[in-house]
């Protein structure tokens, strides 16, 4: 399953240079993924009423062009790779001209909260993989 959602940036966003600062397009990223979760059935406080959560392993951030006071922005969230424990998102902020501006993969890893160990990846997780893969192959 692939989410999108739009964003004005705003003047709190703003730094020093006059474009969006670094930390917000991570902010944003975070966001829509937590979105993402949600969408298919997994919000974070679900996972963690079941004694499991997705631990952030890796964060891989690429800036290509800059965001500007009023840039409307649209930020999609796809999934990426699938493991055994572990998964990753691929997400990109695209501008108004339809430029990609930013990307960003996040790499998880299923965690149970009880025993403090990586498990395999959950079957809502995988059955997202599974129905985007369909969807992309037709």
């Amino acid at each position: 399953m692939q989410t999108e959602t739009a964003y004005r940036v705003t003047e709190d966003a703003i730094d020093l240079f006059n474009h969006m600062n670094y930390k917000r397009y991570i902010d944003l990223f975070e966001k829509e993924r937590s979105n993402w979760f949600t969408t298919i059935g997994l919000p974070f406080t679900k996972m963690r009423d079941e004694g499991v959560a997705v631990v952030i392993l890796k964060l891989e951030t690429d800036y290509l062009k800059e965001a500007r006071l009023h840039d409307c922005l649209l930020v999609q969230t796809m999934p990426n790779q699938m493991g055994t424990k572990s998964f990753s998102l691929k997400q990109v902020m695209i501008n108004e001209k339809g430029e990609p501006i930013t990307t960003s993969t996040c790499t998880f890893v299923m965690f149970d909260l009880v025993e403090r160990i990586s498990i395999p990846v959950s079957e809502d997780i995988k059955k997202s993989f599974l129905e985007t893969l369909r969807v992309n192959n037709g």
